[in-house]
């Protein structure tokens, strides 16, 4: 039985190593049949863009040509191979591994290193076919004092030969955005705008592309921010990412998906029914489209982390949540929050959440200045994965919708993480563990929102909560989102009515969950409040209201339902109770 690549980017390792390989090498003939030769790819993390690119290195890497057959045989690109196969010196750089912290004369110095090393393997590896002598070699990776020079007088050199090379870069903004995150806006700028270190080395790429020194070039990463402020956009090359024809180039299709679990299914590894783990790919990995033709694909980390652990158990993954696919918030915070305050992008943010989806007009380049602009934003969030393309009209404008229930948590994640660090909350996350459990099979519900409500108002006592009367109720689904038992909505659409928060419980507990809820939410302003003859009759109109609206929806199936009335002001909790009924 072929092992699951998981974690392995590596495409000789899984050739040679009896790993699972869904064949991707059709792509290399649509990539090879452009008429452009200088390609941007991007896509989110954990979705195979290093395995993919490793897979270009051994097809195209002339010193490869003898494992070709070993490597590509059973491809599509073995039994059709194109012109250019095992053609070209192959310069590959992986900036993913150049470190980070330190002062910015470090991180220059690290990243030089890290260019020089990257330069005299690949000399190293083919210095029998450019016929460089030793001398020129140690002169060349010694004696310049910056990577720019050093990469220029090397191709300078390869040019008098006429060898043309194929440059690949992997995770190309992996290391700017982590001195964006780690060290702030002022060193990022210095490393990506006029004078830095990052902007001399596309700089001087791009020089190498006008005599075709470098003649074919293949970048990717996560979003084109880094390249829009090393470069004012990409104007070096075709950004390929949203190719209709690309749309499974990188991620893994429902078709795919299928052939992997029947392929194991024979081995007997499944104790459930394929259709029952779909479902579950479906509900917490799937949704991704990446351009107007809609194809959609799963994440491929997330279920190659599902079907190695259904090995390694012998049983369905209890955690779906594969911790290698969670975006770090504080990588991500300063977008959410500027001086200790929710900024504008926190509040688009929840809108997506609570709404699951939003609209916008899609941006296919932006530099870090102008995220600020709503579109952009929306755009960022795109190329991060946090929405997907839904749909688009006729006159360009994009449906984004969340993709699954992963990134949906994730993004509740974020919301939280921003509220706790503003509003300088200690939430206990241990809590919630057992209360959520005791809530699903036992109905105690009163713990989860005691404790979630008692926290919104110790936020509110500090100052007044950025959301007003809606704030409440983003603050309960923010961590009512935590509860894997259930699937928790905003405006839940039932029998004649909007819910104003539904908690399914999630199928693939069955019997276990036996209790699911609906809750209605009433906000009372503090005018009506200040006499008891005015709150009491206000606070029973509220209560009224709110019955009136639960007694619509009409109860679950498979369990018990309780309703929940919440009557709240800016200041304190006024009422909340139960109505139930049960299925």
């Amino acid at each position: 039985m072929k092992k699951i690549p998981y974690g392995i980017s590596s495409y000789e390792k899984i050739k040679a190593d009896n790993y699972y390989y869904i064949d991707k090498t059709k792509y290399i003939e649509i990539i090879e049949n452009y008429g452009s030769t200088y390609h941007f790819f991007l896509r989110p993390r954990r979705f195979g863009k290093s395995l993919f690119i490793s897979m270009l290195q051994h097809y195209y890497d002339i010193k490869a040509k003898d494992q070709f057959n070993e490597l590509f045989g059973d491809t599509y690109i073995g039994k059709n191979p194109t012109p250019l196969r095992n053609t070209f010196p192959v310069l590959r750089f992986n900036f993913s591994m150049v470190k980070t912290f330190g002062k910015i004369e470090d991180i220059e110095l690290s990243f030089s290193q890290y260019i020089f090393d990257s330069l005299r393997n690949f000399v190293n590896r083919y210095n029998d076919l450019f016929h460089l002598s030793e001398i020129i070699v140690n002169d060349l990776l010694t004696t310049y004092s910056g990577n720019t020079d050093v990469i220029r007088s090397l191709f300078m050199l390869l040019s008098e030969q006429r060898i043309k090379v194929y440059v690949i870069i992997d995770e190309y903004d992996n290391f700017a955005n982590n001195i964006l995150t780690e060290h702030g806006e002022e060193t990022y700028t210095k490393v990506t705008h006029a004078g830095g270190f990052l902007r001399n080395f596309f700089t001087n790429l791009k020089g190498l592309t006008d005599n075709r020194e470098i003649d074919r070039l293949f970048i990717t990463g996560v979003s084109p921010l880094v390249m829009a402020d090393v470069t004012s956009g990409f104007n070096i090359g075709d950004n390929i990412s949203q190719d209709p024809q690309l749309s499974a180039m990188v991620g893994i299709t429902n078709e795919e998906a299928k052939q992997m679990l029947d392929y194991y299914n024979s081995f007997g590894i499944f104790s459930q029914s394929l259709d029952s783990i779909l479902d579950d790919f479906n509900l917490w990995y799937n949704g991704y489209s990446f351009n107007q033709a809609l194809e959609r694909v799963y994440n491929t980390i997330s279920v190659l982390y599902y079907v190695n652990q259904y090995i390694k158990t012998k049983n369905r993954p209890v955690i779906l949540t594969d911790e290698n696919m969670r975006t770090d918030y504080g990588k991500f915070r300063f977008l959410l929050t500027e001086n200790n305050k929710i900024n504008g992008n926190f509040s688009i943010l929840r809108e997506i959440a609570e709404n699951n989806e939003t609209t916008g007009n899609f941006v296919r380049s932006f530099a870090l200045k102008e995220l600020i602009d709503t579109d952009k934003f929306k755009s960022l969030l795109f190329y991060l994965g946090f929405t997907s393309i839904k749909e688009t009209d006729i006159f360009g404008i994009y449906v984004y919708t969340v993709p699954n229930k992963l990134i949906k948590i994730m993004i509740w994640e974020f919301i939280q993480k921003s509220v706790n660090e503003v509003y300088n909350l200690r939430m206990n996350i241990d809590f919630f563990a057992g209360a959520f459990l005791k809530m699903a099979t036992k109905g105690e519900w009163q713990p989860v929102l005691k404790y979630i409500i008692e926290k919104f108002y110790e936020a509110v006592s500090v100052r007044d909560f950025v959301f007003h009367e809606e704030g409440i109720k983003t603050f309960i689904l923010a961590w009512l989102n935590l509860g894997i038992m259930y699937k928790t909505y905003s405006e839940r659409e039932l029998n004649q009515g909007y819910a104003d928060i539904y908690m399914e419980p999630e199928k693939r507990y069955g019997s276990e969950i036996k209790y699911g809820y609906i809750m209605e939410l009433k906000y009372i302003k503090s005018a009506f409040l200040k006499t008891k003859a005015k709150a009491g009759p206000e606070i029973q109109r509220a209560i009224e209201a709110a019955t009136a609206q639960l007694n619509q929806y009409l109860p679950y199936n498979n369990c018990t339902t309780t309703k929940i009335i919440i009557v709240a002001s800016a200041k304190k909790l006024l009422y909340m109770d139960v109505i139930r009924s049960s299925a």
